[in-house]
């Protein structure tokens, strides 16, 4: 089927499938009176376009991914397309029975996979939730999940977020008197994306542990803290393993400015976690010059954890009585810290040197650093509840800073319908 074709469809159909969440209830009931079994199924369509204007890697279609931009090697090619990899399933069990609460299941898939291939099913998420224990895997409680989230079409956002999927094990709970106060703690397991450059990755089993608070704020808002160690094995030799360290603090603030608009904050600092925490390390790992690592071997092959600190702020207004139409903007700064001699970086494609070697022959500081901008401006209609449609533009830049500091841009616009949930 054609792609204006399949636009057409999918708006004819959003009046209807703008509700299309299917709720189950058994007959029997609880002593007060509850459902016994609730059962919910909820698809979500989302149509994605673009259009890379240069700099960004042109077979990455989901997002502005900023750290693919090469200083050295630019990209310039153009390229325009759209898919539906985005398209989610989501299936929810909610059981009454017990005593001390609900127990709730969940699982969430999307279809992805590469161009042309008509995406596979993808597991996004798969929860078991009961009296305060959350246990699956979800979007790391190091970064708060979808409440911490700015409202754009990019995927990502900001390299900075903290929008990872793991395995967790977490216990949670309300206090306070007012309830506003939650405490989360746990352990998750990071293994599958640990990166390391420049030598091996040995096989671990990471167990990471997380705590967070967070206050919830009236005029709706909240503010959040996390903090977090990681567990990095790495190889000192080829006949031994060592173990160090990594760590990580995560901040969210998110509040009303006044009935039209908000505001959201997100600060990280950390080392050792941002090729497994940050999403664009999480997502884009594929090797090369676009990872963002979790450690280096230097020059002498000793190892180094990578230092990583970002923020990022977003204002969204609301226009009109109704507040269908909405606007985004949110800019976001990212650095990483390879303590390695420019020779080292390039050996181990940290950086990826042009064929004059100038990072190489121009620089002589022992750090580099690694700065990535980012920018989006967007504008989204609410036909309904749960049909909406996008337009937006993304920019931002890689810097390769030493001695002599050198850029590259990325350009990207973007258009989205999604329909459900």
């Amino acid at each position: 089927m054609k792609k204006h074709t399949l636009l057409c469809v999918l708006c004819l159909a959003a009046g209807q499938a703008a509700y299309s969440q299917i709720s189950f209830s058994s007959k029997a009931q609880t002593a007060d009176g509850k459902p016994l079994y609730e059962m919910e199924f909820s698809p979500r369509l989302k149509l994605n376009g673009y259009l890379n204007l240069g700099g960004n890697d042109i077979n990455t279609s989901q997002s502005l991914n900023a750290n693919s931009a090469d200083p050295y090697n630019p990209l310039k090619d153009k390229n325009a397309d759209g898919n539906m990899y985005q398209t989610q399933l989501a299936w929810k069990t909610t059981y009454n029975g017990f005593a001390k609460g609900p127990l709730v299941t969940y699982v969430e898939g999307q279809w992805w996979g590469a161009p042309g291939a008509g995406g596979n099913l993808q597991l996004r998420v798969a929860y078991v939730d009961y009296n305060h224990w959350h246990i699956g895997q979800d979007w790391t409680f190091f970064g708060g999940g979808v409440p911490t989230w700015y409202n754009t079409l990019d995927w990502e956002g900001p390299n900075s977020g903290t929008w990872a999927r793991h395995l967790q094990v977490k216990y949670y709970n309300n206090f306070g008197e007012d309830k506003s106060w939650k405490i989360e703690g746990g352990i998750e397991t990071t293994a599958q994306y640990l990166k390391i450059a420049g030598g091996p990755t040995p096989g671990q089993f990471s167990v990471d542990p997380i705590v967070a608070v967070t206050k919830g704020l009236s005029d709706w808002g909240f503010a959040r803290l996390a903090v977090m160690g990681r567990s990095i094995r790495y190889e000192e030799n080829p006949t031994t393993n060592k173990m160090t360290m990594g760590w990580g603090v995560n901040a969210n603030f998110k509040a009303k400015i006044d009935e039209k608009s908000n505001v959201m904050v997100q600060g990280l600092a950390g080392s050792g976690i941002a090729g497994s925490y940050t999403l664009s390390g999480e997502l884009f790992g594929n090797g090369g010059a676009g990872n963002m690592y979790d450690g280096i071997y230097d020059q002498t092959g000793a190892f180094k954890t990578v230092p990583v600190l970002g923020g990022s702020a977003g204002i969204e207004y609301f226009f009109g009585a109704k507040k269908r139409l909405h606007s985004n903007l949110v800019l976001g700064y990212t650095s990483m810290s390879y303590n390695a001699t420019p020779a080292s970086l390039v050996q181990s494609s940290v950086v990826n040197d042009n064929a004059a070697g100038d990072f190489v022959n121009k620089n002589t500081e022992s750090t580099t650093h690694v700065g990535l901008t980012f920018v989006a401006l967007n504008a989204m209609w609410d036909v309904t509840k749960n049909f909406t449609i996008g337009v937006e533009y993304n920019t931002g830049s890689k810097q390769i800073i030493n001695t002599v500091n050198q850029s590259s841009a990325v350009n990207r616009i973007a258009a989205g319908i999604m329909v459900g949930f």
